[in-house]
Protein backbone atom coordinates (compact mmCIF):
# COMPACT_ATOMS: atom_id res chain seq x y z
CA UNK A 1 0.00 0.00 0.00
CA UNK A 2 2.79 2.42 0.85
CA UNK A 3 4.36 1.92 -2.59
CA UNK A 4 1.14 3.09 -4.26
CA UNK A 5 1.15 6.93 -4.50
CA UNK A 6 -2.66 6.90 -4.80
CA UNK A 7 -3.16 4.91 -1.59
CA UNK A 8 -4.41 6.88 1.45
CA UNK A 9 -1.63 5.39 3.62
CA UNK A 10 0.71 8.39 3.83
CA UNK A 11 2.79 7.94 7.00
CA UNK A 12 4.58 4.90 8.45
CA UNK A 13 6.86 4.36 11.46
CA UNK A 14 9.68 2.07 10.38
CA UNK A 15 12.81 0.27 11.50
CA UNK A 16 15.17 -2.49 10.32
CA UNK A 17 14.52 -3.56 6.70
CA UNK A 18 12.12 -0.72 6.01
CA UNK A 19 14.88 1.75 6.82
CA UNK A 20 17.67 0.23 4.76
CA UNK A 21 16.02 -1.74 1.95
CA UNK A 22 12.46 -0.64 1.26
CA UNK A 23 12.24 1.01 -2.17
CA UNK A 24 9.41 3.53 -2.66
CA UNK A 25 10.37 5.96 -5.47
CA UNK A 26 7.55 8.42 -4.65
CA UNK A 27 8.67 8.73 -1.00
CA UNK A 28 9.83 12.31 -0.48
CA UNK A 29 10.12 12.91 3.29
CA UNK A 30 12.09 11.02 5.93
CA UNK A 31 12.06 11.81 9.69
CA UNK A 32 15.08 10.60 11.68
CA UNK A 33 14.89 10.09 15.46
CA UNK A 34 17.45 7.34 16.16
CA UNK A 35 21.27 7.19 15.95
CA UNK A 36 22.52 6.00 12.56
CA UNK A 37 26.06 5.63 11.22
CA UNK A 38 28.07 4.62 8.16
CA UNK A 39 26.35 2.39 5.60
CA UNK A 40 23.11 2.25 7.62
CA UNK A 41 22.90 6.04 7.51
CA UNK A 42 23.67 6.14 3.79
CA UNK A 43 21.08 3.46 2.99
CA UNK A 44 18.50 5.26 5.12
CA UNK A 45 19.02 8.57 3.35
CA UNK A 46 18.79 6.74 0.03
CA UNK A 47 15.10 6.00 0.76
CA UNK A 48 14.22 9.53 -0.37
CA UNK A 49 16.64 10.00 -3.25
CA UNK A 50 14.80 7.84 -5.78
CA UNK A 51 13.87 9.56 -9.03
CA UNK A 52 10.13 10.06 -9.44
CA UNK A 53 8.04 12.28 -11.73
CA UNK A 54 7.36 15.67 -10.17
CA UNK A 55 9.86 15.05 -7.35
CA UNK A 56 12.65 17.60 -7.22
CA UNK A 57 14.53 16.21 -4.22
CA UNK A 58 14.12 14.30 -0.99
CA UNK A 59 13.48 15.97 2.38
CA UNK A 60 15.22 14.71 5.53
CA UNK A 61 14.08 16.01 8.92
CA UNK A 62 16.78 15.27 11.51
CA UNK A 63 15.51 15.29 15.11
CA UNK A 64 18.57 13.78 16.76
CA UNK A 65 21.65 15.25 15.02
CA UNK A 66 22.36 12.31 12.73
CA UNK A 67 23.86 14.63 10.13
CA UNK A 68 26.96 15.01 12.27
CA UNK A 69 27.84 11.50 11.16
CA UNK A 70 27.10 12.11 7.50
CA UNK A 71 30.56 13.34 6.46
CA UNK A 72 32.12 10.17 7.88
CA UNK A 73 29.50 8.02 6.19
CA UNK A 74 30.11 9.69 2.83
CA UNK A 75 33.85 9.12 3.18
CA UNK A 76 33.26 5.37 3.34
CA UNK A 77 31.71 5.36 -0.14
CA UNK A 78 33.24 8.38 -1.85
CA UNK A 79 36.55 8.54 -3.66
CA UNK A 80 39.05 11.36 -3.27
CA UNK A 81 38.01 14.57 -4.98
CA UNK A 82 34.30 13.69 -4.79
CA UNK A 83 31.56 16.19 -4.10
CA UNK A 84 31.54 18.05 -0.82
CA UNK A 85 28.68 17.29 1.55
CA UNK A 86 27.26 20.79 0.88
CA UNK A 87 26.83 19.87 -2.77
CA UNK A 88 24.81 16.80 -1.83
CA UNK A 89 22.84 17.85 1.23
CA UNK A 90 21.41 21.38 1.35
CA UNK A 91 19.64 23.21 4.12
CA UNK A 92 15.99 23.71 3.30
CA UNK A 93 16.34 27.48 3.57
CA UNK A 94 18.40 27.43 0.39
CA UNK A 95 15.32 26.18 -1.47
CA UNK A 96 13.48 29.39 -0.56
CA UNK A 97 16.03 31.33 -2.58
CA UNK A 98 15.80 28.84 -5.45
CA UNK A 99 12.00 29.09 -5.46
CA UNK A 100 12.14 32.90 -5.50
CA UNK A 101 14.54 32.80 -8.44
CA UNK A 102 12.36 30.29 -10.30
CA UNK A 103 9.21 32.36 -9.76
CA UNK A 104 10.96 35.62 -10.70
CA UNK A 105 12.20 34.08 -13.94
CA UNK A 106 8.74 32.67 -14.69
CA UNK A 107 6.97 35.96 -13.98
CA UNK A 108 9.49 37.89 -16.07
CA UNK A 109 8.95 35.53 -18.98
CA UNK A 110 5.16 35.78 -18.63
CA UNK A 111 5.36 39.58 -18.48
CA UNK A 112 7.04 39.47 -21.90
CA UNK A 113 3.89 37.69 -23.12
CA UNK A 114 1.71 40.40 -21.51
CA UNK A 115 0.63 38.06 -18.71
CA UNK A 116 0.48 39.46 -15.17
CA UNK A 117 0.39 36.78 -12.45
CA UNK A 118 -0.45 39.39 -9.81
CA UNK A 119 -3.48 40.59 -11.76
CA UNK A 120 -4.80 37.03 -11.99
CA UNK A 121 -4.40 36.51 -8.24
CA UNK A 122 -6.10 39.81 -7.35
CA UNK A 123 -9.05 39.39 -9.73
CA UNK A 124 -12.48 38.14 -8.63
CA UNK A 125 -13.65 34.70 -9.68
CA UNK A 126 -15.16 35.59 -13.05
CA UNK A 127 -12.34 37.91 -14.04
CA UNK A 128 -9.77 35.36 -12.82
CA UNK A 129 -11.14 32.68 -15.16
CA UNK A 130 -11.16 35.15 -18.05
CA UNK A 131 -7.56 36.19 -17.36
CA UNK A 132 -6.45 32.55 -17.15
CA UNK A 133 -7.98 31.90 -20.57
CA UNK A 134 -6.30 34.99 -22.02
CA UNK A 135 -2.95 34.03 -20.45
CA UNK A 136 -3.20 30.51 -21.85
CA UNK A 137 -3.92 31.94 -25.28
CA UNK A 138 -0.84 34.19 -25.03
CA UNK A 139 1.44 31.32 -23.97
CA UNK A 140 0.29 29.26 -26.96
CA UNK A 141 1.23 32.00 -29.44
CA UNK A 142 4.50 30.29 -30.41
CA UNK A 143 5.83 26.75 -30.05
CA UNK A 144 9.01 27.97 -28.37
CA UNK A 145 7.02 30.16 -25.97
CA UNK A 146 4.92 27.17 -24.96
CA UNK A 147 7.96 24.94 -24.39
CA UNK A 148 9.87 27.58 -22.45
CA UNK A 149 6.96 28.30 -20.14
CA UNK A 150 6.37 24.59 -19.49
CA UNK A 151 10.00 24.21 -18.43
CA UNK A 152 9.94 27.27 -16.16
CA UNK A 153 6.63 26.23 -14.59
CA UNK A 154 7.91 22.74 -13.91
CA UNK A 155 10.98 24.07 -12.06
CA UNK A 156 8.89 26.48 -9.96
CA UNK A 157 6.26 23.88 -9.11
CA UNK A 158 8.73 21.13 -8.21
CA UNK A 159 10.85 23.47 -6.10
CA UNK A 160 7.73 24.55 -4.21
CA UNK A 161 6.77 20.90 -3.61
CA UNK A 162 10.24 20.29 -2.23
CA UNK A 163 9.59 22.90 0.46
CA UNK A 164 6.44 21.22 1.75
CA UNK A 165 5.54 20.93 4.55
CA UNK A 166 6.88 24.34 5.41
CA UNK A 167 5.40 27.52 6.85
CA UNK A 168 7.72 29.59 4.64
CA UNK A 169 6.27 27.98 1.50
CA UNK A 170 2.81 29.41 2.16
CA UNK A 171 3.92 32.88 1.11
CA UNK A 172 4.45 31.58 -2.44
CA UNK A 173 1.41 29.29 -2.72
CA UNK A 174 -0.87 31.57 -4.76
CA UNK A 175 1.80 32.38 -7.32
CA UNK A 176 2.75 28.71 -7.69
CA UNK A 177 -0.90 27.68 -7.98
CA UNK A 178 -1.48 30.25 -10.70
CA UNK A 179 1.57 29.07 -12.63
CA UNK A 180 0.45 25.45 -12.16
CA UNK A 181 -3.04 26.14 -13.49
CA UNK A 182 -1.60 27.80 -16.59
CA UNK A 183 0.95 25.01 -17.12
CA UNK A 184 -1.65 22.26 -16.81
CA UNK A 185 -4.06 24.16 -19.04
CA UNK A 186 -1.35 24.34 -21.72
CA UNK A 187 -0.59 20.65 -21.21
CA UNK A 188 -4.23 19.69 -21.55
CA UNK A 189 -4.57 21.60 -24.81
CA UNK A 190 -1.27 20.28 -26.14
CA UNK A 191 -1.66 16.62 -25.17
CA UNK A 192 -5.34 16.35 -25.97
CA UNK A 193 -8.71 16.05 -24.34
CA UNK A 194 -8.39 12.53 -22.98
CA UNK A 195 -6.09 13.21 -20.03
CA UNK A 196 -8.60 13.29 -17.17
CA UNK A 197 -5.76 13.38 -14.62
CA UNK A 198 -4.59 16.75 -15.93
CA UNK A 199 -8.15 18.08 -15.99
CA UNK A 200 -8.68 17.01 -12.38
CA UNK A 201 -5.40 18.63 -11.35
CA UNK A 202 -6.47 21.92 -12.96
CA UNK A 203 -9.77 21.68 -11.11
CA UNK A 204 -8.05 21.07 -7.76
CA UNK A 205 -5.57 23.91 -8.28
CA UNK A 206 -8.32 26.26 -9.38
CA UNK A 207 -10.39 25.42 -6.32
CA UNK A 208 -7.42 26.33 -4.17
CA UNK A 209 -6.77 29.50 -6.17
CA UNK A 210 -10.42 30.59 -6.05
CA UNK A 211 -10.76 29.41 -2.45
CA UNK A 212 -14.07 27.76 -3.28
CA UNK A 213 -15.36 24.63 -4.96
CA UNK A 214 -16.11 24.76 -8.67
CA UNK A 215 -18.33 22.56 -10.78
CA UNK A 216 -16.81 20.15 -13.26
CA UNK A 217 -16.16 22.01 -16.48
CA UNK A 218 -16.79 25.45 -14.97
CA UNK A 219 -13.14 26.38 -15.38
CA UNK A 220 -13.58 26.31 -19.19
CA UNK A 221 -16.39 28.86 -19.09
CA UNK A 222 -14.52 30.96 -21.64
CA UNK A 223 -13.51 28.00 -23.77
CA UNK A 224 -15.07 26.18 -26.69
CA UNK A 225 -16.69 22.73 -26.20
CA UNK A 226 -14.43 19.71 -25.87
CA UNK A 227 -13.11 18.23 -29.11
CA UNK A 228 -12.86 14.51 -28.42
CA UNK A 229 -12.94 13.32 -32.04
CA UNK A 230 -13.78 14.57 -35.50
CA UNK A 231 -17.45 13.73 -35.12
CA UNK A 232 -17.66 16.10 -32.14
CA UNK A 233 -16.59 19.18 -34.10
CA UNK A 234 -19.18 21.88 -34.57
CA UNK A 235 -17.39 23.72 -37.38
CA UNK A 236 -19.55 26.84 -37.08
CA UNK A 237 -18.98 27.08 -33.32
CA UNK A 238 -15.24 26.48 -33.78
CA UNK A 239 -15.02 29.20 -36.42
CA UNK A 240 -16.97 31.59 -34.19
CA UNK A 241 -14.64 30.87 -31.25
CA UNK A 242 -11.57 31.41 -33.41
CA UNK A 243 -12.85 34.79 -34.52
CA UNK A 244 -13.01 35.82 -30.85
CA UNK A 245 -9.93 36.73 -28.84
CA UNK A 246 -8.49 33.25 -28.23
CA UNK A 247 -7.18 32.22 -31.64
CA UNK A 248 -4.15 30.37 -30.25
CA UNK A 249 -6.30 28.11 -28.06
CA UNK A 250 -8.54 27.24 -31.01
CA UNK A 251 -5.53 26.46 -33.20
CA UNK A 252 -3.79 24.38 -30.52
CA UNK A 253 -6.90 22.34 -29.80
CA UNK A 254 -7.74 21.67 -33.44
CA UNK A 255 -4.11 21.01 -34.39
CA UNK A 256 -3.63 18.39 -31.69
CA UNK A 257 -6.99 16.73 -32.39
CA UNK A 258 -6.00 16.38 -36.04
CA UNK A 259 -2.58 14.99 -35.14
CA UNK A 260 -4.18 12.28 -32.99
CA UNK A 261 -6.89 11.46 -35.53
CA UNK A 262 -4.53 11.31 -38.51
CA UNK A 263 -2.13 9.05 -36.63
CA UNK A 264 -4.93 6.62 -35.76
CA UNK A 265 -6.35 6.69 -39.28
CA UNK A 266 -2.97 6.00 -40.90
CA UNK A 267 -2.38 3.10 -38.50
CA UNK A 268 -5.57 1.52 -39.81
CA UNK A 269 -4.99 2.33 -43.46
CA UNK A 270 -1.58 3.25 -44.86
CA UNK A 271 -3.09 4.66 -48.06
CA UNK A 272 -4.18 7.63 -45.92
CA UNK A 273 -0.57 8.73 -45.57
CA UNK A 274 -1.43 11.68 -47.81
CA UNK A 275 -3.39 13.21 -44.91
CA UNK A 276 -0.36 12.92 -42.62
CA UNK A 277 1.84 14.54 -45.25
CA UNK A 278 -0.69 17.34 -45.71
CA UNK A 279 -0.88 18.02 -41.97
CA UNK A 280 2.91 17.94 -41.53
CA UNK A 281 3.32 20.38 -44.42
CA UNK A 282 0.79 22.75 -42.82
CA UNK A 283 2.56 22.58 -39.45
CA UNK A 284 5.95 23.19 -41.03
CA UNK A 285 4.70 26.23 -42.95
CA UNK A 286 3.00 27.66 -39.87
CA UNK A 287 5.96 27.07 -37.53
CA UNK A 288 8.34 28.60 -40.07
CA UNK A 289 6.16 31.74 -40.22
CA UNK A 290 5.04 31.41 -43.84
CA UNK A 291 1.35 31.18 -42.85
CA UNK A 292 -0.54 33.55 -40.59
CA UNK A 293 -3.04 32.35 -37.98
CA UNK A 294 -6.15 32.96 -40.09
CA UNK A 295 -4.80 31.12 -43.11
CA UNK A 296 -3.45 28.26 -41.00
CA UNK A 297 -6.73 27.83 -39.12
CA UNK A 298 -8.72 27.88 -42.36
CA UNK A 299 -6.57 25.10 -43.85
CA UNK A 300 -6.81 23.08 -40.62
CA UNK A 301 -10.60 23.35 -40.87
CA UNK A 302 -10.49 22.13 -44.48
CA UNK A 303 -8.31 19.18 -43.46
CA UNK A 304 -10.65 18.36 -40.56
CA UNK A 305 -13.61 18.25 -42.93
CA UNK A 306 -11.69 16.05 -45.37
CA UNK A 307 -10.75 13.68 -42.54
CA UNK A 308 -14.32 13.60 -41.32
CA UNK A 309 -15.46 12.53 -44.79
CA UNK A 310 -12.70 9.91 -44.95
CA UNK A 311 -13.89 8.43 -41.66
CA UNK A 312 -17.35 7.95 -43.15
CA UNK A 313 -16.07 6.29 -46.32
CA UNK A 314 -16.12 2.72 -45.02
CA UNK A 315 -19.84 3.08 -44.32
CA UNK A 316 -20.42 4.63 -47.75
CA UNK A 317 -18.51 1.74 -49.37
CA UNK A 318 -20.44 -0.82 -47.30
CA UNK A 319 -17.24 -2.19 -45.74
CA UNK A 320 -15.53 -2.44 -42.37
CA UNK A 321 -12.33 -0.46 -41.70
CA UNK A 322 -10.33 -3.69 -42.06
CA UNK A 323 -11.88 -4.49 -45.42
CA UNK A 324 -11.50 -0.92 -46.63
CA UNK A 325 -7.77 -0.98 -45.88
CA UNK A 326 -7.34 -4.11 -48.03
CA UNK A 327 -9.61 -2.68 -50.74
CA UNK A 328 -7.60 0.55 -50.92
CA UNK A 329 -4.39 -1.43 -51.36
CA UNK A 330 -5.90 -3.62 -54.09
CA UNK A 331 -7.75 -0.89 -55.97
CA UNK A 332 -6.33 0.48 -59.19
CA UNK A 333 -7.71 3.04 -61.62
CA UNK A 334 -9.77 2.80 -63.64
CA UNK A 335 -12.16 0.08 -62.41
CA UNK A 336 -15.56 -0.67 -63.86
CA UNK A 337 -18.43 -0.95 -61.34
CA UNK A 338 -18.41 -4.73 -61.84
CA UNK A 339 -14.65 -5.03 -61.26
CA UNK A 340 -14.85 -2.72 -58.24
CA UNK A 341 -17.45 -4.97 -56.65
CA UNK A 342 -15.25 -8.01 -57.32
CA UNK A 343 -12.32 -6.31 -55.58
CA UNK A 344 -14.56 -5.45 -52.61
CA UNK A 345 -15.68 -9.06 -52.38
CA UNK A 346 -12.06 -10.22 -52.64
CA UNK A 347 -11.10 -7.89 -49.76
CA UNK A 348 -13.80 -9.36 -47.54
CA UNK A 349 -13.06 -12.99 -48.42
CA UNK A 350 -9.28 -12.57 -48.12
CA UNK A 351 -9.62 -11.44 -44.50
CA UNK A 352 -11.83 -14.45 -43.76
CA UNK A 353 -9.25 -16.78 -45.30
CA UNK A 354 -6.42 -15.21 -43.32
CA UNK A 355 -8.24 -15.25 -39.98
CA UNK A 356 -7.07 -18.71 -38.88
CA UNK A 357 -3.57 -18.15 -40.29
CA UNK A 358 -2.82 -15.34 -37.82
CA UNK A 359 -1.90 -17.52 -34.88
CA UNK A 360 -0.16 -16.34 -31.73
CA UNK A 361 3.32 -14.97 -32.57
CA UNK A 362 2.87 -15.79 -36.26
CA UNK A 363 5.23 -12.96 -37.19
CA UNK A 364 8.09 -14.68 -35.33
CA UNK A 365 7.66 -18.04 -37.07
CA UNK A 366 9.06 -18.46 -40.56
CA UNK A 367 6.57 -21.18 -41.56
CA UNK A 368 3.62 -19.09 -40.36
CA UNK A 369 4.82 -16.00 -42.24
CA UNK A 370 5.28 -18.01 -45.41
CA UNK A 371 1.82 -19.54 -45.04
CA UNK A 372 0.23 -16.09 -44.74
CA UNK A 373 2.08 -14.77 -47.80
CA UNK A 374 1.27 -17.80 -49.96
CA UNK A 375 -2.40 -17.59 -48.94
CA UNK A 376 -2.52 -13.93 -50.02
CA UNK A 377 -0.75 -14.64 -53.30
CA UNK A 378 -2.95 -17.62 -54.29
CA UNK A 379 -6.12 -15.76 -53.35
CA UNK A 380 -5.28 -12.61 -55.31
CA UNK A 381 -4.24 -14.52 -58.44
CA UNK A 382 -7.53 -16.37 -58.21
CA UNK A 383 -9.93 -13.58 -57.26
CA UNK A 384 -8.72 -10.32 -58.80
CA UNK A 385 -10.55 -9.72 -62.09
CA UNK A 386 -8.74 -10.33 -65.36
CA UNK A 387 -7.57 -8.72 -67.59
CA UNK A 388 -7.77 -5.60 -65.36
CA UNK A 389 -5.18 -7.12 -63.02
CA UNK A 390 -2.10 -8.55 -64.71
CA UNK A 391 0.28 -11.08 -63.19
CA UNK A 392 2.63 -8.22 -62.36
CA UNK A 393 -0.25 -6.39 -60.61
CA UNK A 394 -1.07 -9.44 -58.52
CA UNK A 395 2.55 -9.90 -57.47
CA UNK A 396 2.84 -6.22 -56.49
CA UNK A 397 -0.46 -6.28 -54.57
CA UNK A 398 0.59 -9.47 -52.76
CA UNK A 399 3.66 -7.73 -51.33
CA UNK A 400 1.66 -4.65 -50.31
CA UNK A 401 -1.13 -6.64 -48.63
CA UNK A 402 1.37 -8.89 -46.82
CA UNK A 403 3.25 -5.88 -45.40
CA UNK A 404 -0.06 -4.39 -44.27
CA UNK A 405 -1.06 -7.62 -42.51
CA UNK A 406 2.39 -7.97 -40.94
CA UNK A 407 2.36 -4.40 -39.61
CA UNK A 408 -1.28 -4.43 -38.44
CA UNK A 409 -1.95 -7.88 -36.96
CA UNK A 410 -0.08 -9.38 -34.01
CA UNK A 411 -2.61 -12.21 -34.17
CA UNK A 412 -6.29 -12.57 -35.05
CA UNK A 413 -7.45 -11.04 -31.74
CA UNK A 414 -4.81 -8.34 -31.38
CA UNK A 415 -4.58 -5.81 -34.21
CA UNK A 416 -4.74 -2.06 -34.85
CA UNK A 417 -8.51 -2.28 -35.35
CA UNK A 418 -9.22 -4.11 -32.11
CA UNK A 419 -6.96 -1.70 -30.16
CA UNK A 420 -8.31 1.49 -31.72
Amino acid sequence: DFKDPANPLRLVFVCAMWITGFDVPCLSTLYLDKPLRNHTLMQTIARVNRVYEGKECGLIVDYIGVFRNLQKALAVYASQGSQDIDDIIKDKQELIGELEMALDETKKFLAEQKVDIGAIIRANKTAKLQLIAEATNAILAEEETKKRFSTLASVARNTFKSLLPSVEAEAYREEVLTVSVLADRVKELTDGEGDTEVVEQIKRDLEALLDESIKAGEYVIYDLPKLKDLSSIDFDALRSFFEGNQKNIAIERLKNLLQREVEQMVRKNRTRQKFMERLNALLHEYNSGSKDKDEFFGELMELAQALSEEQKRSVAEGMTEEELAIFDILRKDPLTPVDEQKVKTASHELLENLHDKLSLDWRKKQDARADVKVTIQRFLFLKLPEPTYTEEDCTEKTEAVYMHIFDSYMDKQHNVYAMA
